[in-house]
């Protein structure tokens, strides 16, 4: 399960970084240059050798058809090399490239390489410096959801998207109710004692959180105002739910939802 996403850059208990990344490129894809048969070029646009600098050559490693190839192989034995020929004039990087140490003629082989890199050239973080369970789109920033609309937003992330078999106490059986027998199975009273015990457990989890990260007042839900299941009278298989919560700026928060059971 899910609830927050962890983004802060540095452990307030001990002030040591979160997620750093170690900039660690895995297998990327690499064919032998034709002209003489030793240098390597990057798969992804062979005019280049490395995609990346090396930062390290003894972390540098080789893999060919899936065999690893150390760099004192008698046949594919290579060498890690400065490549005079790519400089980056903005960062003053200096770029690295692998050569074998005898001519490679075999056909189209699979060769793949990792080593370390710089965190600007970072596959892995995006030249974050910090693995998160999110990218950003290559379209632009994040919607960066605030204050009152984070906690309504939390709310129904909470009831509707909460399955764990391993914490069961701490999340919410609403997903199970879809499909049911209304009347029969599930009520409108069950649907309501859930989103109520899920809002308490919710109430919980954010003061234990609170000690540890700083949340804004008007995130944090203070207290349960009231909760309504009823069944839509036009519909008799769809039951809407509605939440009124505060928060810690004295304001109150509305959010509902329409859940569908069978008749």
């Amino acid at each position: 399960m899910s609830f927050d996403y962890n983004v802060l850059t540095i452990d307030p208990m001990t002030q040591l970084p979160i997620g750093a990344c170690d900039h660690q490129q895995s297998f990327e894809r690499y064919v032998v240059n034709q002209d003489d048969f030793r240098t390597l070029n990057y798969a992804g646009n062979p005019s280049i050798n490395m995609r990346a600098p090396i930062n390290g050559a003894s972390h540098v490693q080789m893999w060919i058809h899936g065999q690893q190839v150390y760099s004192d192989d008698p046949t594919y034995g290579w060498t890690v090399v400065q490549d005079p020929n790519r400089v980056d004039l903005t960062t003053q990087d200096t770029f690295f490239k692998i050569v074998f140490n005898r001519p490679v003629r075999i056909v189209l082989p699979l060769i793949e390489v990792s080593y370390i890199t710089r965190q600007d050239y970072c596959l892995k973080c995006s030249a974050t410096g910090s693995l998160n369970d999110f990218k950003v789109a290559a379209s632009g920033d994040f919607l960066k959801v605030t204050q009152g609309n984070k906690l309504a937003q939390k709310l129904l992330k909470w009831v509707l998207c909460s399955q764990c078999p391993f914490y069961p106490s701490f999340t919410c059986a609403i997903k199970s109710y879809i499909g049911k027998k209304l009347g029969i199975q599930i009520t409108d009273t069950d649907i309501q004692t859930e989103v109520v015990n899920s809002l308490g457990t919710m109430q919980q989890v954010q003061n234990a959180q609170g000690t540890v990260q700083t949340l804004q007042p008007q995130e944090i839900l203070k207290d349960i105002v009231s909760v309504t299941a009823t069944t839509d009278p036009s519909n008799p298989t769809a039951v809407k739910v509605a939440a009124v919560v505060s928060n810690y700026s004295g304001q109150t928060v509305p959010t509902g939802f329409t859940i569908r059971m069978n008749s």
